[in-house]
């Protein structure tokens, strides 16, 4: 099925989610936003041991404002393992001359670029510390609106909790690569946020945002728990290291 049915199928689920209601851009600046999505969010850190486990992610993002073959639709691997581990490894984009990694073990993060390289490292300054992956990240840092917060609360590797958390009903979803599918809907403002599993265990295959008319969509080609790793969230050796400014 190619990605337009695709998203045909995902628009004809809002739809169908919805009649439930009543009853139930530049590299470089992206490199920054991530900063942004996986350190400045900051939430409670408990002490914690280190985990057993973690989990690692693959997406695909399909938008209007990402045209095929884009380096905004290339593959992400996210890596998550409780509050402190986060990890984000993105494609090469040779046009810019940058392979960014984001390592972080907080209060620690390292923006890597793996061409040059390079690695800038900041501490978080706390006082509260915890490693966010947010999805759909609509606005700046300074202009955040309670809406934005909202929809800032559902992170890779934590989709199924956020629409639970919310009472999302759970109906039958289409056929999506091949699969059946179980849908979930939550509307936050102006924005619609669906979420359509897979298998059991329950897993993510596409997680979406409509918002002003438009669909985003991240299509997951992987999602699974493996044994923890401490090396993926350590501080990059054999690189040059500039420190960031408090």
């Amino acid at each position: 099925m190619g990605t337009q049915n695709l998203s045909m199928s995902v628009m004809a689920c809002f739809k169908q989610l919805n009649s439930h209601k009543s009853s139930a851009a530049a590299k470089v600046s992206a490199m920054i936003r991530l900063v942004f999505l996986v350190v400045v969010l900051g939430g409670m850190l408990f002490a914690e041991d280190s985990p057993k486990t973690m989990t690692k992610i693959e997406v695909i993002l399909q938008s209007p404002d990402a045209p095929p073959g884009s380096f905004a639709t290339k593959p992400k691997v996210f890596y998550r393992a409780g509050n402190r581990y986060c990890r984000v490894e993105e494609a090469p984009d040779p046009d810019q001359g940058i392979h960014g990694l984001m390592i972080i073990n907080e209060p620690d993060w390292w923006m890597v670029n793996l061409f040059s390289k390079t690695v800038r490292h900041g501490v978080d300054p706390g006082p509260t510390f915890n490693c966010r992956l947010v999805i759909f990240a609509n606005r700046t840092p300074q202009s955040l609106d309670d809406e934005s917060k909202q929809v800032m609360q559902l992170e890779f590797g934590r989709e199924l909790g956020f629409f639970n958390d919310r009472g999302a009903i759970p109906k039958k979803g289409p056929v999506l690569q091949t699969k059946e599918t179980m849908g979930y809907m939550v509307t936050v403002g102006n924005t619609d946020l669906a979420l359509f599993t897979y298998g059991t265990p329950e897993r993510p295959l596409a997680v979406s945002q409509k918002r002003n008319g438009k669909i985003d969509i991240y299509w997951y080609s992987g999602y699974g728990e493996q044994d923890f790793d401490p090396k993926l969230f350590a501080k990059p050796e054999g690189m040059k290291i500039e420190e960031s400014k408090p």
